[in-house]
């Protein structure tokens, strides 16, 4: 994503979509109340005397008040939708509902109603190097195929493989199985424009497969875990040495914290908020060191609600993480609503659990 203007001062950003990526994160910085303006289409109105029709669909640059932002995972369309604020008169559309489609190569300007930390971290990430990592992760009898994105883990394809022998040579029956498969996979993962290629999978399977990966010219580290296939790639993500191979990914953050809300529930749990209410009661006495928000929570119906949270711990949290549900302990997250927090100092959960009182 580029950022081709920003005015923080009228909370003003103007932005060029260049990848699906972008748009995920744009997902997350636009805003109920937010100003959206884009180039779209719009259905032309002709009167017929007796009524009007439809007519053509014209290209023209709308201003929306947003009501609502749409966007499904692992796409590439991000639906804005809106009341019409500004349109060239001879459309006669203001005050209409409109839906702006955003697409890869889109620009988009936005006057955000607040930015808030969390906007400002999203646009820190979103305008820096991004990568985006293939996998291949092969066992005995099964083969996947995989995206590590800024949104999580991407599955793309999960083949089964016939089982192997036991007569004859292990080695050759693996690379038997794998030699029309690989490259297919290989080739589709590489049209994605990938930065770099992981191959997961057990030692045993490394060592009758890995000259295959050398004929694909394409650099590939492998990983070794117990079990390839989809459960390889649970395990990728799970695995706690990896955080150097996550590092490009910007899933370490949020990868680090939620380790470090496991271990607190287990150890510490006192310097734990779960759910829209502790976390509530945890700001209100500014508590909360570290916000995490899964991204679910913020596009779903509930996207006021954690808004209102996220303004909030704007003025005292240190930190404010947006987290993907693929990650191993953003279960908790969702368990509770879709929020947690890491607390500066411990908050007895007897307090938590309290109403707060009214002292108006």
């Amino acid at each position: 994503m580029r950022v081709l203007e920003e005015d923080r001062r009228l909370k003003r950003l103007k932005l060029q979509l260049e990848t699906p990526e972008d748009l995920y994160f744009a997902s997350l910085l636009i805003d109920e109340g937010d100003l959206v303006t884009a180039w779209t289409f719009r259905q032309l109105k002709v009167d017929r005397g007796a009524g009007t029709e439809r007519g053509d669909r014209v290209r023209v640059k709308l201003s929306v008040k947003v009501k609502k932002v749409e966007f499904q995972r692992f796409t590439d369309t991000l639906r804005v939708l809106g009341i019409i604020i500004e349109a060239p008169e001879w459309l006669e559309a203001k005050g209409s509902h409109h839906t702006i489609g955003l697409r890869p190569g889109d620009e988009v300007e936005i006057a955000k109603s607040s930015l808030l930390k969390h906007h400002e971290r999203i646009l820190q990430i979103a305008s820096g190097q991004v990568r985006v990592k293939g996998v291949v992760s092969v066992d005995l009898d099964e083969v996947a195929a995989a995206l590590l994105r800024p949104q999580g883990l991407e599955v793309l394809a999960v083949i089964p493989l016939p089982r192997p022998r036991k007569e004859g040579s292990l080695k050759a029956q693996v690379r038997e199985n794998l030699e029309s498969i690989l490259p297919q996979l290989v080739a589709g993962l590489k049209s994605r424009h990938v930065d770099d290629l992981l191959l997961v999978a057990p030692r045993i399977v490394y060592d009758a497969i890995q000259e295959l990966f050398e004929l694909f010219n394409v650099p590939v580290r492998f990983v070794e875990v117990s079990e390839g296939g989809l459960a390889g790639l649970h395990e990728l993500m799970r695995r706690g040495d990896l955080r150097e191979l996550l590092k490009e990914s910007v899933l370490t953050a949020s990868k680090l914290a939620l380790e470090e809300l496991v271990r607190r529930l287990g150890e510490d749990p006192d310097k734990v908020a779960l759910g829209v209410e502790e976390v509530s009661r945890a700001l209100l006495v500014r508590a909360v060191e570290t916000l995490l928000v899964l991204d679910e929570a913020l596009l779903s119906d509930s996207r006021a609600a954690i808004l209102r949270l996220l303004e909030s711990a704007s003025e005292t949290a240190r930190e404010i993480l947006v987290v993907p549900p693929s990650l191993e302990g953003a279960e908790l997250l969702k368990r509770g609503g879709g929020v947690a927090a890491l607390l500066y100092f411990d908050v007895p959960r007897a307090l938590l659990k309290e109403e707060p009182h009214d002292n108006s």
